[in-house]
């Protein structure tokens, strides 16, 4: 039998991911000009979409967001933040932290950092919920993946834009690195929660690293 403290690490990781994916999709928002509920909806549908995806492949129903009024309070929140951060204006108001905050972060690079721990937080929920669920540690992995990379496939179509996990960049390479890393450790260990955080981190840095100096999973020279 699992131990007490393993049934909670998805929920927590799932949490912080739509944290993360919402922000990110967010900001693909305001990127593309979108108006305000356009930013809301595709921060939502980033943030829940890859685990609804996994819960109703693994048959986890009804889905997590349906049941737990976390996971849409943590999208709202993250899409509001965004919106305060890019528009401090928003709420009628010159908050000037935000002001402060939108001149120094670029939104190239919060868009990165957020997308990237997204990678790492959802790779790490969605393998230990399937394994909690009773899949073997490979099909539990590539849930891991589905769950950090779904959310991001629907939004990328939603704004009319190739999936990033289809381009050249390193995308689902690092999040299969970080879900392989806990599937193969949760044999020996259920609980081992400081696993759950270095295969995050090391999801996140993978993806980030890939960013910076342009790996890619180039096809053969013909």
């Amino acid at each position: 039998m699992r131990p007490a403290l393993a049934p909670h690490l998805p929920i927590v990781f799932d949490l912080l991911g739509v944290l993360t994916a919402s922000s990110a999709g967010a900001l693909t928002g305001v990127r593309k000009n979108l108006d305000l509920v356009g930013v809301v909806v595709l921060a939502a549908v980033t943030g829940l979409g890859g685990g609804v995806i996994r819960d109703l492949m693994i048959g986890a129903v009804p889905v997590a967001m349906l049941t737990d009024w976390r996971y849409l309070t943590a999208a709202a929140l993250a899409a509001g933040l965004v919106l305060l951060g890019q528009h401090p204006r928003v709420l009628g108001r010159d908050l000037r932290v935000f002001e402060s905050l939108r001149g120094r972060v670029p939104l190239g690079t919060a868009y990165l950092v957020a997308d990237s721990a997204t990678l790492g937080c959802f790779a790490v929920s969605g393998t230990a919920k399937a394994l909690d669920y009773g899949l073997a540690l490979v099909p539990a992995a590539l849930m891991g993946v589905v769950t950090a990379v779904g959310g991001g496939v629907v939004r990328d179509v939603l704004v009319n834009e190739v999936p990033t996990v289809l381009r050249r960049e390193l995308y689902a390479v690092p999040a299969l690195v970080g879900s392989l890393v806990v599937a193969a450790t949760d044999r020996y260990d259920p609980a081992a929660t400081p696993i759950a955080f270095l295969a995050a981190a090391l999801t996140m840095g993978l993806r980030m690293v890939s960013v910076r100096r342009d790996w890619h999973a180039r096809l053969p020279q013909a």
